[in-house]
């Protein structure tokens, strides 16, 4: 029984020892799924937003009314966390990236990242189904919680010269 409680006693320790302080990471994307499909695109992201907020757990990122491809119905959404110095680019995708001719309307994804330094300026690099957004620039810190346009944030890469 010694034996058992040792071994379980040391599990706990080396997984909890095993992340590194102050290491940024992903625990957290779901998403409502697929709302009923549309066939063709209803033109932009107006309605779209996207809320930054404090929580214990870390930085919540909510996206409301989110047009993915139909593919989304068949593997569901991809989270992918990169972060170089105080830039974090999230980067939210269909997993079956097969595009069909249709748009599915997503309600709300949200994404939850810790490792975050409190009072601390980060700049959120955005990406979602294909969208690229402006960066968004925010200060982590307690009461957190700050609305974004993403219609007006929309980057469309044709239109660059």
């Amino acid at each position: 029984m010694k034996r058992i409680l040792f071994v379980i006693l040391s599990a706990c320790l080396l997984w909890t020892c095993s992340k590194e302080p102050g290491t940024v990471s992903l625990v957290k994307c779901t998403d409502t799924g697929c709302g009923k499909e549309v066939e063709t695109r209803s033109g932009d992201d107006s309605g779209s937003v996207l809320l930054l907020e404090y929580s214990k757990e870390g930085l919540v990122i909510t996206r409301t009314n989110a047009e993915m491809n139909c593919s989304v119905k068949n593997g569901g959404v991809v989270c992918d966390l990169a972060v170089n110095g105080n830039v974090i680019t999230l980067d939210v995708y269909e997993k079956d990236r097969n595009l069909l001719r249709c748009l599915c309307p997503v309600e709300k994804m949200t994404q939850t990242i810790s490792g975050l330094s409190l009072d601390t300026d980060y700049i959120l690099d955005y990406r979602c189904g294909g969208n690229f957004y402006s960066p968004i620039s925010f200060r982590y810190e307690k009461g957190l919680s700050q609305f974004f346009d993403l219609y007006a944030r929309y980057v469309d890469f044709f239109d660059v010269k």
